[in-house]
């Protein structure tokens, strides 16, 4: 009884069960990819040699810390597939590969992404435009720039959501229960959703005068959760539900 309680409690899944077994080789690898990537976002700036540099350098853990949050959205996407299906046959280890290329082109895009919007926020601010400046920005290569973010955002997420449609045409291979199925397809819709979200901030940046503030869009990620949370319910938990949680409990 204790351990259903802490299953249902504390479990990072409770209502799905883990088919992925122990963490395989395409697993280590995609995580060594993920941590090149975030030693990139992180390393990406010059060491500080003098007090000035290095209490420049400190207040970039603003930027940093929003690209780290839009790569660990992308991590934990592919981390729940991988254990949730355990599935890793030709067309998933394509995508995949193809997936974590996309990640290491967009590290530094992203970075930089998030530096010109902290540099815009300082700039109105302090009235202090050197980076700015330096980096050769002007309102509207900020709307190119929101678009080369948001082809990879795009991409990205069409890769996620291929891999977990593709677990969905296996659901009765993989055995999953009617709540599993609906899940795999709240998530299929959600990074569906994400992608035209995106791809419309995009257009908006690069051929309205909104330019990069057409990224406020993006706000709509979380009511497009509870939208699709809505279209797609999940069945009762007494017709599909999966006990004892998540992972199966070692005596």
């Amino acid at each position: 009884m204790i351990r259903e309680t802490l299953v249902r409690e504390l479990d990072h899944d409770p209502r799905f069960q883990w088919r992925g077994g122990s963490v395989t080789r395409i697993e280590n690898l995609s995580d060594i990819i993920f941590a090149l990537a975030l030693g990139m976002i992180v390393s990406s700036g010059a060491r500080p040699e003098t007090f000035e540099q290095l209490t420049a350098h400190l207040a970039t853990i603003v930027p940093i810390s929003a690209a780290f949050a839009v790569l660990f959205m992308i991590w934990n996407a592919h981390y729940v597939f991988f254990r949730r299906y355990g599935v890793a046959d030709g067309w998933i280890v394509f995508l995949n590969c193809l997936l974590l290329l996309l990640v290491l082109f967009t590290a530094y895009p992203l970075r930089f992404i998030f530096d010109s919007f902290f540099g815009y926020i300082w700039g109105m601010t302090t009235q202090d435009w050197d980076f700015m400046r330096e980096a050769n920005l002007t309102f509207e290569t900020s709307g190119t720039i929101m678009g080369y973010f948001c082809v990879g955002y795009a991409l990205i997420f069409l890769v996620i959501s291929q891999m977990y449609a593709y677990a969905l045409r296996k659901t009765d291979l993989l055995g999953l229960s009617p709540i599993e199925e609906a899940m795999t397809r709240q998530s299929v819709w959600y990074f569906r959703a994400q992608i035209m979200i995106i791809v419309t901030v995009g257009l908006l940046a690069l051929f309205t005068p909104v330019r990069a503030f057409a990224g406020a869009l993006m706000f709509f990620f979380w009511p497009a959760a509870y939208l699709i949370a809505w279209l797609v319910p999940l069945p009762d938990e007494k017709d599909g539900a999966v006990p004892g949680g998540s992972q199966q409990m070692v005596d």
